[in-house]
Formats: C-alpha cells, structure tokens, sequence
C-alpha cells in the first residue's frame, strides 16, 4: 500500500506543474476575457448613445413631419376654398353672359361685338375728354389773362 501511495505522491507531483500551468492560463484567460468584457461595455456604451442620439433625431423629425403634414392639410383647405369661390366666379360669369345676351352683345370665344361697342364708347369718352382738357387749358390761360391784367392796374398808383 506505501508503494501504492509513493505512487500517487509521485504522480501528484508529475501533474503539479501542468496544474500549476493550467491555473496560470485560466487566470490569463480571465484577464483577457475581463479587458474583452469591459471594451465590449465601452463599445455597447457608445453604441448606445448613438441610437439615443439617433432617436432623438427621429422624434425631431416626426414632429417636423407632423408639422408639415399640419401645414398641407391647411394647403389642401385652402384650395379647396378657391375652388370653392373659382366655382363661385364661374357661376357669376355665367350669369353676366346670361345678362350680356339679353341686352343684345355676344359674350363667346372669337365674336368682338361688345369688345367693339366698348371700344367705340370709350373712344367717344375720350374724345370728350379731350374736349374738356382743352377748354379747362383755354380757361385756366384766360384767367392768367385777367390775374396778370388785374395785377397791372392794381399796382398802378391812382
């Protein structure tokens, strides 16, 4: 039995210094392992971050997006409201053509009628315009006239 356990002895410590080794390279590993770890952390850390940044960004531009969809829907009130009155001066016109071709002037595409008579009533209208210019002128040079006249015989010593 001693020579049985002189055995063992003997083999214990044959394998002490691969334990010891074996030991060594865990507690290594472990080192490595811990720096992985905590750069791993850094990293996730900084990713991390990131995207906070990045959603911040993303709600600032969904409440932009929000806004500008604010700002169209008014857009598309909006022109629905000059549709609205468009249709309206449509209608309006209709009835001044109605009106138009009651009185006797065609209102249609290629047909000068009332552009016409329009025309021949304005050049009526200046002509007498041109008329009262004149006498206006006429006047305003005679009563030069008689202030110039008026001016002489007041300054003339009695």
């Amino acid at each position: 039995m001693d020579i049985r356990i002189g055995k063992l002895e003997d083999r214990q410590y044959d394998t002490k210094p691969i334990w010891e080794q074996a030991l060594v390279a865990i507690a290594e590993t472990n080192t490595v392992m811990l720096a992985g770890f905590d750069e791993f952390r850094r990293q996730l850390e900084s990713i991390n971050a990131r995207l906070n940044s990045i959603e911040i960004r993303f709600d600032s531009l969904e409440t932009r997006f929000d806004s500008m969809e604010t700002r169209f829907d008014s857009m598309e009130t909006r022109f629905d409201s000059m549709k609205t009155r468009f249709d309206s001066m449509e209608t309006k016109f209709d009835s001044m053509e109605t009106k138009f071709d009651a009185l006797g002037y065609k209102v249609e595409a290629g047909s000068n009628t009332l552009h016409t008579s329009l025309e021949n009533g304005l050049r009526g209208v200046e002509r007498k315009i041109d008329v009262l210019n004149r006498n206006i002128l006429e006047l305003q040079a005679d009563q030069r006239y008689v202030d110039s006249r008026l001016e002489k015989i007041e300054s003339k010593p009695s």
